[in-house]
């Protein structure tokens, strides 16, 4: 009986919101319908119930209709005073569903979800099993929890007759502030300023281009993102027009398939991160993060370079503009990224030299090759080595599920970790080659990787 009354809740809400929806200027078409995904592990997504072409419009949603702090009810003078547009965002839709049956968006906020997955909810023992995961150190809650106590909860304070929130402790807020945030960041999109017909992939609310997001807004578009993502069977893009978005399909879908939206090339990891799920079908994108000082720690062990070298040529690079703090290597086969970037194919050549190349290179103010010399793979072979060894072993990975009542969370760093570690293997597998050179073959490969890069130019 309880799991009957559950559905029905969930049934009831959908079709409030799609009542909503409708009274809002949303338009659907007849050839598609939200649905009860449950039982696949996906909440609610969006399936075709006829056949439909390439090209056809699925559903337009008016700009009035965006949940937006213009759209919202948040107080201009309190807009003025956060003056972020992300924490912004938050704070509106902290009023908007303080407000509870009184706001407008209600029926919205009934079919999001109130738990996440997302990296920024795990405990500590959880994020045990991502150790050797550069993504341990990119989950921000400590400054998110600053921005929130410092920025948005005083100035909530300093408001409660118009925000509604006088009821509720610091800590209520700051959870509700991370709900919030985490909506936005698995559910919310960058909008483009209105322009004729100009497609948009969805974003991540946490990272932006700076110039980029001058020309952006932040916002909620309900509808679009009841679409489930899919690297492989995306099928539908969200266009933007003067006064509405339009979602479209991109390829024929068949009666009874799921329409599906992408998030781009993005690695399993990030996935995880900002949606909370992790998926082989983003394994292709995977990368794994090696940090400049392992690099330098590496090349002053292998070179027995001293430390004055060692920072002359550091140094050289970041003058010509492509030191980073870390370099990712992707899998091969990749399209979208070279396994080794050329940044770090420069960084490394210039490590491997001989003190008088060097000094020639430094002379003419030019930059080493971005193909990989011989001694430059096997010192990278070297770091990615070194690198596999921050990750735990499978036996302390076994007893941390054994030990476990979090198995999904469970799953899913574990389909990360040994992601990772296959980006790695299959690298040290190519560098081995590149490494391991065969007379005129080796000479050949790097004369056509020199020529590949000279007709780029």
């Amino acid at each position: 009986m309880a799991g009957t009354a559950e559905a029905d809740d969930f049934q009831a809400k959908s079709q409030s919101f799609l009542a909503w929806l409708q009274q809002h200027g949303t338009t659907i078409s007849p050839k598609i319908e939200l649905a009860d995904l449950r039982q696949d592990g996906c909440g609610r997504g969006v399936l075709a119930v006829q056949d439909i072409k390439e090209d056809e419009e699925l559903f337009s949603v008016p700009r009035t209709s965006i949940l937006t702090i213009e759209t919202s009810t948040l107080p201009a003078e309190v807009n003025a005073q956060i003056n972020d547009p992300w924490l912004g965002l938050i704070t509106a839709m902290v009023l908007e569903h303080s407000k509870g049956d009184g706001s407008a968006w209600k029926a919205y906020f009934d079919v999001l979800p109130e738990q996440f997955d997302t990296l920024m909810f795990w405990s500590e023992e959880e994020l045990a099993w991502l150790r050797g995961s550069a993504v341990v150190d990119k989950i921000g809650k400590l400054s998110a929890e600053k921005a929130f106590s410092e920025r948005i909860i005083p100035i909530i304070r300093q408001h409660p007759e118009v925000l509604g929130t006088a009821d509720r402790s610091d800590d209520d807020m700051l959870a509700l502030c991370h709900r919030m945030g985490s909506t936005i960041m698995a559910y919310g999109f960058d909008l483009e300023k209105p322009s004729a017909d100009q497609p948009r992939e969805e974003q991540d609310g946490w990272e932006e281009d700076e110039e980029e997001s001058e020309s952006m807004s932040k916002g909620m578009i309900p509808f679009a993102d009841m679409l489930n993502a899919d690297a492989d069977r995306n099928n539908a893009k969200l266009y933007y027009e003067d006064d509405k978005v339009i979602m479209k399909s991109i390829k024929p879908i068949p009666a009874g398939g799921e329409i599906f939206n992408d998030y781009g090339s993005l690695p399993n990891v990030d996935v995880m991160r900002r949606y909370g799920y992790a998926t082989s079908n983003y394994s292709r994108y995977d990368v794994v993060e090696v940090s400049q000082q392992l690099i330098r720690d590496v090349a002053k062990e292998q070179l027995k370079l001293n430390d004055d070298l060692l920072e002359q040529r550091i140094n050289y690079i970041e003058e010509q503009g492509v030191l980073d703090d870390a370099y990712d290597v992707a899998r091969p086969g990749n399209e979208d990224v070279e396994t080794i970037s050329e940044e770090l194919c420069i960084l490394v050549n210039a490590l491997t030299m001989s003190q008088t190349d060097f000094d020639k290179l430094q002379t003419k103010e030019k930059l080493p090759k971005p193909v990989l010399a011989t001694a430059s793979a096997e010192l990278l072979g070297v770091v990615l080595r070194k690198r596999q060894l921050a990750y735990a072993t499978d036996n302390n990975i076994d007893v941390a599920l054994a030990e476990s009542s979090s198995l999904h969370r469970w799953h899913m760093a574990y389909h990360v970790i040994e992601g990772e570690k296959k980006v790695l293997f299959e690298a040290l597998e190519m560098l081995k080659k590149l490494s391991q050179p065969t007379g005129e073959k080796r000479k050949a490969d790097v004369d056509s990787g020199s020529m590949k890069k000279k007709q780029r130019d």
